[in-house]
Formats: C-alpha cells, structure tokens, sequence
C-alpha cells in the first residue's frame, strides 16, 4: 500500500477549524503516513501536533506559511518545513507578523462597521481562539450575523481585493521569508505555484535557497500541475503538495487528505533537510 503525507495544513493555531490535535487525528484517521502542520504566521500549535503525532502514530512535519508581498504588489505564500520553532530570530519576525494580523483584524471589524455590517473586534477574537487573526474568522463573524450566506460569499461580498472590507497584509518580501526559513534550520517552499504563474520569481527563490514548490494543491488545473511537475525536476526543486485544510463547512471543501503527495516527498525534505546541515 502507498504510504501518503499531506504537506499543507492549518490548525486553529491560526485560521483552521480543528485544534492541531484533531487536525492530527483526522489525517491519521484518513490514513497518512505523515502530515504538516503549517499554520499562517505561527508555529505555537506545533508543540500539541508534535505530541498527538506520537499518540496517535503518525509522523508530524513541524511547519509553517509566511505570508509575503512579492514584486509587482503579489501576494506569495512561502511554506517552511522542519525549521526549529524556537529559534529566537524566527520568534521575533512571528510575533510582528502576527501584531500586523490583529491590526488588520481590527481595520477590517472597522471597514465592515461602516459597511453597516456590525461584527466586532470581541467576537472576532474569540473565533480565533487565541490564534493568529485571518481572513476566514472575519468570514464567520460575518455569516453568523447574517450578512453572508458561506465563507465563499462571505470573502467574494467583503473580504477580497476591491471588497468594502479587504485590507492588505503588512509587507514582507518573500525572499526574507526564504532565508528566515534556511536560517531556523528549515527547508523552503512556495506555495500553490500554479495560482501564483511568476516561474521568474520562483527562480530568483531557488537563487536564494528556495528548495520546493507545492505542485500540488486543490485549486491546481491539471496543466498546471503538469507545468510545474517538469518546473521542479528541470529545476531541481522537491516537488511538495497537500490540501491546504481549513476545515470549515459553508465553502469549498478543505479536508485533510484530499489532496496527498507520496510519501517519498517527505524523505526528499529529509535529504535536503540533512545536507543544508551537513
């Protein structure tokens, strides 16, 4: 039987619906060899995922997604993999980048007020559970007072680009996301690469120690994948993927699982892992 890992995972550490326990639990249940837990801006559900890993007997990818502003205003999520989430440089870029997310948090509370849609900072914060603030609690906040039918409705109404209540993210360009990653001891990839289309930033990333691309990933069309299957091997790139799970109801489906790479990518990281270390 072929032994699969979901590379792309979001706990309620930051904007996903599960604690990372359940998260870990999920893809065990679903039948994974491994998963990662890589959480928007944050590392702090790493610690339980670890433990529920061990309990449940599945191997756990400590991780995480960086939210940037590449060239041209874009923006690039980089995916960090086995980087030590106590390293004290690493920490201290985490925690400004999660101040700049309860400050736009609270900007779009406040564009949605005058939007006459009257959500509040309160409630927002007590959906994300003491995580790191996204888009996807504004959106539930949103829905439970009526203003949104679903999460897709809810983001498509208000929250993205040319929306009454989208704010932009504070700027972090992705090559520091890359080398912040090298420098906690991780391997660096960008992430769902056919949305993003830019092979030239993508080489400029590999230029500066950029490892892998997730080729895979749920909202990539089959030219897409196809494409970027011959970018990484050309390249030199690991080629990673996974499902990008939330977990919400009232949208697309994000499950832990649906999308899976084999197992033989997470020995690649691995690889990589031990030679940058060598």
């Amino acid at each position: 039987m072929q032994r699969l890992a979901d590379l792309h995972t979001h706990s309620n550490a930051s904007d996903g619906a599960l604690t990372p326990t359940e998260l870990v639990r999920a893809a065990a249940e679903f039948g994974l060899a491994a998963v990662a837990i890589t959480d928007h801006d944050t590392m702090e559900g790493v610690e339980e995922a670890l433990a529920a890993g061990q309990e449940v007997g599945i191997e756990v990818v400590p991780g995480i997604e960086i939210s940037t502003i590449g060239p041209g205003n874009v923006e690039v999520h980089m995916l960090g993999y086995y980087l030590d989430h106590r390293y004290p440089v690493l920490s201290e870029m985490l925690k400004v980048l999660r101040e700049s997310r309860l400050d736009r948090g609270r900007k779009m509370v406040e564009a949605l007020n005058n939007a006459g849609v009257k959500v509040s900072l309160d409630r927002l914060m007590e959906i994300a559970q003491g995580g790191a603030i996204g888009r996807p609690h504004v959106a539930k906040a949103i829905i439970e007072i009526g203003a949104a039918s679903s999460m897709d409705s809810a983001f498509g109404k208000y929250l993205v680009e040319g929306a009454p209540a989208f704010v932009a993210r504070h700027k972090v360009e992705p090559v520091d996301a890359v080398r912040m990653i090298r420098e906690a001891g991780g391997v660096a990839s960008c992430a769902h690469v056919a949305k993003l289309n830019r092979d030239d930033l993508l080489l400029e990333l590999a230029r500066e120690g950029m490892q892998a691309i997730e080729v895979y990933h749920p909202d990539h069309p089959s030219a897409g994948i196809r494409h970027y299957e011959k970018f990484a091997a050309k390249h030199g790139l690991i080629a990673t993927g996974g499902s990008d799970a939330h977990c919400f109801t009232g949208g697309k489906t994000t499950t832990v699982g649906c999308v899976t790479v084999c197992y033989e990518s997470v020995l690649e990281l691995k690889a990589r892992l031990a030679a940058n270390r060598a």
